[in-house]
This record gives C-alpha cells, structure tokens and sequence, in this order.
C-alpha cells in the first residue's frame, strides 16, 4: 500500500486473505505466490493490485482518509446502477449507491496461485434512483492477472435499464508519457465540449479529458505508464471512459492532491450512454474485465 494511514492487527481469514483496516474502513488484505492486493468492504473497493515483482498498477491518492460512509477516490470504485450524474435526479448520488455501502462477502477459493472473493449487494427497491429488486455480485480473482466480473441480476418482475463501470484509476509515471492503444475508428463521445468525433491514431492526455468511447469491446493497450504495459481486455461492455482532471480541476478535487492528475489516468470499463443495458426479469448481465500487466520491453 502507498497510503500512510494507520493500519492494524489482521485477522487471518484464509491461507492468503486477511482482514484489517485502513483508518475507518475494513479491508481484505490478499497475499500470494501471484499478487497481493487489498479490497475495502464498503463498496468492494479494490484499491491495490500488485503483480509479484512489479509496482502496484492502480492509484490512490495519498490524500485520501479511508472515511466510513464517504466514497473512496481511486483503486477500482464499482458504480452502479449508475454511471455518472442520474437522469432524472439531481439529488442522488453520482454514479450510484453502492460506493459507501458495506458489501456481503465470501472467499470462494483461495490457493497458492489465484485467490477469488465474492462480494453482493441486494436492493429490493428502497434506493432512491432505482425502485427495483435487484442483486448485484462482484467477482474479483486476484492472480498473475486481476479478474472482475460484476453481474446484475433483476429478481423482480419488472425489467430495468442499467449503466455501469468499473471505474480504474491506473498509476503512471506522467501522464504525459501514456498513451491509450487499441480504440483506431472508435467514436469518442466528448463531454467537455459535448462533440462527437473518431479516434484516428492512439489517445494521449494533453488537456483535461472527460468522455466516453463507443467501441466493439477489443482489448486496449495502456502504455507509458512506467514500469509496465496494462493491457485491458473486456466482455459484456462496448463503451469504455477515460479522464483525467488535469490542472484546474484538481484542485478542488476532495481526497486528492493538485499535482496527482500527473499520476493517474481513468479507463474505465463501462455500460454507458448507448452501451447502457436492459435487465429482464429473472435474466442477469455480466461486465467482465481482465488486467494483464507486462514488463516494458
């Protein structure tokens, strides 16, 4: 971990997963031959990944204060049942209201190589934004490669439309240096400018960026971070989001510092826009991401 909050006695779990805390909040620490990571309990927050012998590949903010009941900026926040601002309401929350809500979890197999916990969080319909009984479960494996798939399933008897992420803050060097491959022909939704237009040649962050990429769901190369090449690869989402505050913005940014822009870049895995999702009755809907890191050559 990067953060300098205070950290206490762990409580072993299993072979590889122990819980503790970080200031306020419980957290799974997961130690094996593959990874070690760390997820916090409100909101199935992932907020460390790092391969065995390479830096930890996703950023959290030294400013951050690890606070029950206020959502964490950084690591891999889950939004749902949805992404951003809500289309109706003005007062929810943005992104949904799983973020600062303790999850239910089980470690499903924990072994020398590859260690998954299931995380859950069932509705019935009370939550202000969202009047259906749904039940939503996090799969997270942590290996030689981060898996997560997160499943909506609607088990009540009305269908319902969702948006989604998997809300990656990646660690990087400079952003200046990254470079995003992979989105050739896609079109990229700008909502800074609220303009539309196609991606030519690879993505790079000169200016702060906020926008949607509309795309066939193939793999993205994240590269210039540093010591390694993240490579992302998806099932279930043809839309992906990237952003970066840059200058002015980070500075009132809460739980952020207002030179950190230069060490994270959002691409996030995500069912949004015209990407969104419908959810039968009785049918479920899985947003599946891989993480590979490798070295740089």
């Amino acid at each position: 971990m990067t953060n300098n909050q205070p950290q206490h006695n762990d409580h072993q779990l299993s072979q590889h997963v122990a819980l503790s805390t970080i200031n306020e909040l419980p957290v799974l620490k997961i130690q094996n031959q593959q990874a070690s990571a760390c997820i916090a309990i409100q909101g199935a927050h992932l907020i460390e990944y790092t391969p065995t012998n390479k830096a930890n590949v996703l950023f959290v903010s030294n400013e951050e204060p690890y606070i029950k009941g206020k959502a964490i900026r950084g690591g891999i926040p889950i939004c749902w049942p949805w992404f951003g601002a809500h289309e109706t309401l003005s007062d929810v929350p943005a992104h949904g209201f799983v973020r600062d809500k303790d999850w239910q979890y089980e470690i499903v197999s924990d072994s020398l190589e590859r260690t998954d916990i299931r995380f859950s969080f069932t509705t019935e319909g009370e939550q202000a934004g969202f009047a259906y009984p749904a039940r939503c479960e996090l799969l997270v494996s942590i290996g030689e490669t981060l898996l997560m798939s997160l499943t909506t399933h609607n088990t009540g008897d009305k269908p319902f439309e969702i948006s989604q992420a998997l809300h990656s803050y990646f660690q990087c060097a400079d952003i200046q240096d990254v470079r995003i491959k992979g989105l050739k022909n896609s079109q990229f939704l700008d909502q800074l400018s609220d303009s539309v237009y196609e991606l030519k040649k690879s993505f790079k962050f000169e200016q702060e960026v906020d926008g949607i990429v509309l795309d066939r769901g193939q793999p993205v190369e994240l590269k210039g971070l540093g010591q390694s090449t993240v490579t992302l690869i998806r099932e279930g989402s043809n839309s992906l989001v990237l952003w970066n505050p840059w200058i002015e913005k980070s500075k009132r940014l809460s739980s952020f510092d207002a030179l950190d822009y230069l060490r994270m870049v959002c691409v996030e895995v995500t069912n949004t826009s015209e990407d969104s999702r419908l959810v039968k009755p009785g049918k479920s809907h899985t947003l599946f991401m891989e993480i590979v890191t490798e070295p740089n050559a």
